[in-house]
Parts: structure tokens; sequence; C-alpha cells
């Protein structure tokens, strides 16, 4: 099947996947002067943006080397996320796209978090919802075929990292980030296209009925795909 055109015939282009959605959150927090983090920039290749006019500082942090070349900044740090090198409450604003299922140690990572951010700062995400089909598909299988099967997808496979989804339901989100210092300004979950399932017509047809009985009622809202979330950092 042509999955651009399947797309298109049942979905508008914001309603394909939640990187506009976390885009204009984003862009709604972001403000001229501001100190902002890409916590999990990567390359720069996979979530156009472009701050580096408006703000003081965009600064990306990743363990991938590439994050250093990364044109969307104007410093990239190659560093773990629970140990980035910049002094206490140095960033106004800090967004993490698909990184939270990656993380294994929440408390340390979140700790972190707390120390870079400035008192009423922001921290964005958006992240799976470990009880979606897509990541309990994901937890019971290896890395090795989440890497081969993204890149049938077109995705290089060195953009597949290891997930643990410790960070990845509501519950989760809201237990972890108030033990250190953070209150919830706006939490999330958004069903969108089912881009995993655009090999063939039957799977995509059964991804767009689930989309449409998920997005139905808020009582189906945990079965969701996406969490997008903004919390605030207390004082």
């Amino acid at each position: 099947m042509d999955a651009d055109k399947a797309k298109a015939r049942f979905y508008r282009p914001d309603q394909c996947n939640n990187d506009i959605v976390f885009l204009q959150m984003i862009e709604a927090a972001v403000k001229p002067g501001m100190r902002v983090l890409d916590a999990g920039a990567g390359a720069g290749d996979l979530f156009p943006y472009n701050f580096k006019d408006t703000v003081e500082e965009m600064v990306g942090a990743d363990l991938d080397p590439r994050v250093e070349e990364n044109p969307r900044l104007h410093r990239g740090i190659k560093c773990d996320l629970a140990e980035i090198p910049c002094e206490d409450e140095t960033f106004d604003l800090v967004f993490s796209r698909y990184v939270l299922e990656h993380v294994a140690d929440p408390d340390g990572f979140l700790k972190e978090m707390a120390r870079i951010i400035k008192p009423g700062g922001s921290l964005l995400f958006l992240t799976p919802n470990k009880w979606h089909y897509v990541s309990l598909g994901a937890r019971l299988t290896p890395n090795g075929f989440h890497g081969w099967y993204n890149k049938l997808r077109g995705r290089d496979e060195e953009d597949t990292f290891p997930t643990v989804y410790k960070l990845n339901s509501i519950s989760d989100c809201r237990r972890e980030f108030d033990k250190v210092g953070f209150d919830e300004t706006e939490l999330v979950m958004r069903e969108c296209c089912p881009n995993y399932l655009t090999f063939s017509w039957p799977t995509f047809l059964v991804g767009v009925a689930y989309e449409r009985l998920v997005n139905s009622s808020a009582l189906f809202k945990g079965l969701r795909v996406n969490l997008l979330g903004h919390y605030t950092k207390r004082g």
C-alpha cells in the first residue's frame, strides 16, 4: 500500500503524528531571551524546530555524538541526561521528545532536570504510553527487532534505542514528577494515525478503527498512543 496516500485519505497532517501538537506546545512556552535545552536532541533531523533566532541560547544534550553538529542548536553537548555539565538553574525551559521511554533511572533523570531548570521553569515532553499496543509490542520484542522494523519504515537503525517504559503512564509521571518538585501544568493523552500499521491495508484499517474508538471517549484515554506533558518547577 502507499502509506502516504492512506494517511491523507483518513487524516489531516496534524493527526498523522503528535509532533505538530508537541511543537505547538513548545512554541507557546518559548519566549524571547530564554535559555532552552533540548534533552535528547540527537542529530536534529527528526524534529524540525527553529528557536535559535528567538531565544538567548538553544542548547542540546544527548549521548549521541551527532548532537555536537546539530544545526538547530547554538551548542550541542555529548553527555548522559542524568549528568548534564551545566550550572544549577541554568534553563528556563527544557523539552524532550521521545526520550522518557529510554530513561532507566527516572529519579536520577528528573532530579537532574530539577537541578538545571530555574524555579518556575518548565519541562515539556512527548513520550509513548506504555499501555498502547505499539509499546506493549515493543516491550515483548528485542531491540534488534525494533531496529529492523524501523528500517522497514524508513528510519535509520542508529536512531533506534533500547526502551524501558518507566515514565510512560499518567500515574508514573504524576508520582515521579511530584517527588522531585514539579507541579503538573498539563498532561494529556492523544491517539493519532496508526503509523506502525501502514505496511498493509487490512492492518492499517484495523489501526484506524482503534484510533476512532479510543478517541471517542475519555473512558479510553489510557489506551491512547502518546502522553504530552508540561510540568513546572516549584518555587
